[in-house]
């Protein structure tokens, strides 16, 4: 290994890694003085954490009760005989349970009411007419 400097400590087993480097002339008692001898006072920082909003796992929620409504009445519609209707109702279906599955992933990536979040995704994936579709082909022979 090359010569790495002058290093006063260096972190081995802890992570992050981190160098530090030796103390310079300047320095007296851990803290650095001006041309005037005054030490600088130290920097306070305060973060603030930018609250997150909490309405966002609900939407999730929503559009996956608005699937399954959506699918209720499309099947209502088409079993009335009003297959066209039944159709567009299934097709708004499929738009919603979209909507739903992609706000609930989102809602679970960023943190955001995971619990309303997933289960607006499970009501958004099991209410879609396309996968009831091909789980009633699979069981059906």
């Amino acid at each position: 290994m090359t010569n790495p400097g002058d290093i006063e400590r260096v972190a081995t087993k802890v992570v992050p890694y981190y160098v530090v480097g030796v103390v310079e002339d300047e320095e007296i008692d851990g803290q650095s003085q001006n041309e005037n001898g005054v030490a600088p006072e130290p920097a306070t920082e305060t973060t603030t954490r930018r609250q997150r909003p909490t309405w966002v796992g609900y939407i999730a929620a929503v559009f996956g009760l608005a699937t399954v409504v959506l699918f209720v009445i499309s099947m209502i519609v088409s079993a009335g005989g009003d297959y066209f209707e039944g159709t567009m109702l299934a097709y708004s279906t499929i738009v919603m349970s979209i909507s739903a599955a992609i706000t609930g992933i989102l809602c679970l990536i960023l943190g955001l009411q995971r619990r309303w979040a997933a289960f607006g995704l499970a009501l958004g994936i099991l209410a879609n007419p396309l996968l009831v579709l091909i789980v009633f082909r699979f069981f059906g022979g």
